[in-house]
């Protein structure tokens, strides 16, 4: 989540919205400029900007996997990538790494909705955790992400992925 409000609100809304950081939002103070997407509120309004972040999260859909023989609910929104092997797949967050049992198509088509999007025969990713992009040769792309990993977009996914993400 980010927060754009006036100097003498912005350490009260950090306080008060702080359970909130891991939503994919953009809260702006009424009377600021702001470019993009973004939800606008007044101070005197604090419940229902609370009310609709707690929509956002209750609405945010969960995958379980599994790891050290524990299942784990994981949201959506902090898995950075997902990548399948032959009869099993791995949800990898900032941090940890799950076990789960889908079938990549079936994810694919599952969390496009999210942000989700394939870029190899076996890596679907979060488009919401890409921090670059690097041209390669052979028309590849390498795709730095948020959690300090990168990993490469392969030539029959780029025509997909470019479309996707709105490039040319």
């Amino acid at each position: 989540m980010k927060i754009l409000a006036h100097n003498q609100n912005i350490s009260i809304l950090q306080e008060k919205f702080q359970r909130y950081n891991d939503l994919d939002v953009v809260l702006v103070e009424r009377g600021l400029d702001f470019q993009g997407v973004a939800y606008v509120f007044d101070m005197q309004h604090l419940e229902e900007v609370e009310a609709y972040l707690q929509s956002l999260e209750t609405s945010a859909l969960v995958i379980y996997g599994k790891k050290n023989q524990r299942i784990y609910k994981i949201d959506v929104y902090k898995i950075v990538y997902i990548e399948g092997f032959s009869k099993e797949a791995y949800i990898h967050t900032m941090d940890e790494q799950y076990e789960i049992k889908e079938k990549l198509y079936e994810l694919e088509e599952r969390l496009f909705d999210y942000g989700f999007v394939r870029i190899s025969k076996s890596l679907i990713i979060n488009c919401r955790m890409i921090e670059s992009l690097e041209p390669l040769l052979n028309m590849k792309y390498r795709i730095y992400l948020k959690n300090g990993e990168y990993v490469e977009l392969t030539r029959n996914y780029i025509a997909s992925f470019k479309k996707y993400l709105k490039m040319r």
